[in-house]
């Protein structure tokens, strides 16, 4: 218990030395504090006066990489007020109970069929074969199971910030999309009938004989009944009258969010187009998975939290961004005509960058500024 205390303790204090190596009394970011890297364009980023805002990316390596072990600050907690399942509940006993067991009965079925078909290709009798398969394809199911459970690659993963930063200037007006899915269902005249929605004009349900031709016309409606015509649209033109539907407007889910950056780079001197080509290959190496050691399973790539800045200080005026993951990027060396600086460097590239969001808002996140 006092051993993790100690350690929370020093998780706290690491996370208030971070937040605080973003600033100085001089309003420049500070690279030094508690050995933060951050690679900015352009090299004013700050002092330049229409250069006060600006972007910073955080990147968050995954615990099972094997990248960046030696800078890494703290683990990253997704967002409690998301409609998501957490890493926690995700990695709950009974769901990983249940997908060891799934996992084990799909082994299992495998070799059955395998086995099964092996004894009858050697002459095997099908009742040998079937007792064979059956063995068989338990006892690899168990033990695709146990294994499943013992191995460190199916463990629940966490997520780490590392030192590694890049503040980019606002390529243009800060803007934010909010999208709902919602879908138009038909109840139905049965349930409206049921429901008691068929009011008159004092709230009580209406004569039993409306009700009733209700329920006719709708079994009218039946196809082809009987082998009947259309009886129910021969109704509906008689008399002039059409079944209400009941039509609702039903919510069903909430759009992640993306987010799209351009930059251009032009840079000035050497070490501009040294900081340009590090943040593309920073972004490049971080969207992309890595295998593990047997090349069986891809680890996640990194995710990234953004936020926007003026001078030192997170800017509150506009909206926060959920966890993130680098979806698309698209790089171009050079303009309407290709140049490049005597060493070969490119006078111009140009960058595009799409973020899609890993967390379900909800009302309390908007709240909180999202």
């Amino acid at each position: 218990m006092a051993a993790d205390v100690k350690q929370r303790s020093r998780t706290e204090k690491a996370l208030d030395a971070y937040k605080e190596s973003f600033s100085s009394t001089s309003g420049r970011v500070n690279k030094d504090k508690f050995n933060v890297k951050v690679t900015q364009y352009p090299s004013d980023l700050q002092t330049a006066p229409n250069l006060q805002h600006y972007i910073l990316f955080n990147i968050n390596v995954r615990g099972k990489s094997k990248f960046n072990e030696d800078n890494r600050q703290f683990e990253v907690k997704r967002n409690p007020s998301s409609a998501n399942l957490s890493p926690d509940q995700l990695a709950s006993p009974v769901i990983r109970g249940t997908t060891y067991v799934a996992a084990g009965a799909a082994a299992g079925v495998a070799v059955t069929s395998l086995v099964s078909n092996a004894g009858a290709a050697f002459g095997k009798t099908g009742a040998t074969a079937k007792v064979v398969s059956k063995v068989a394809g338990a006892a690899v199911g168990v033990g695709v199971g146990a294994t499943m459970a013992a191995s460190d690659i199916l463990k629940k993963d966490t997520t780490y910030r590392i030192s590694d930063a890049i503040a980019l200037y606002v390529d243009g007006p800060p803007s934010v999309k909010y999208s709902m899915n919602y879908a138009n269902k038909e109840l139905g005249t049965l349930l409206g009938v049921l429901s008691g929605s068929v009011f008159d004009g004092q709230g009580a349900i209406s004569a039993g004989a409306e009700v009733g031709a209700a329920l006719g016309a709708s079994l009218a409606k039946l196809p082809g009944a009987f082998g009947a015509a259309d009886v129910g649209s021969a109704l509906s033109v008689s008399s002039g009258t059409s079944l209400n539907p009941f039509k609702e407007t039903v919510f069903e889910s909430v759009d992640f969010r993306s987010f799209a950056f351009k930059y251009k780079f032009f840079p000035k001197n050497k070490k501009e187009s040294d900081d340009v080509y590090n943040i593309i290959n920073t972004f490049k190496f971080h969207m992309h998975p890595e295998m593990s050691e047997g090349k069986l399973f891809f680890i996640y790539p990194s995710e990234f939290n953004i936020s926007y800045y003026f001078g030192s200080e997170e800017n509150g005026y506009f909206h926060k961004f959920a966890t993130c993951v680098l979806e698309n990027m698209e790089v171009n060396y050079g303009g309407e005509q290709f140049s490049s600086f005597r060493d070969g460097s490119p006078t111009e590239i140009n960058m595009s960058l799409t973020f899609r969001e890993l967390e379900i808002l909800t009302k309390n996140m908007v709240r909180e500024g999202y």
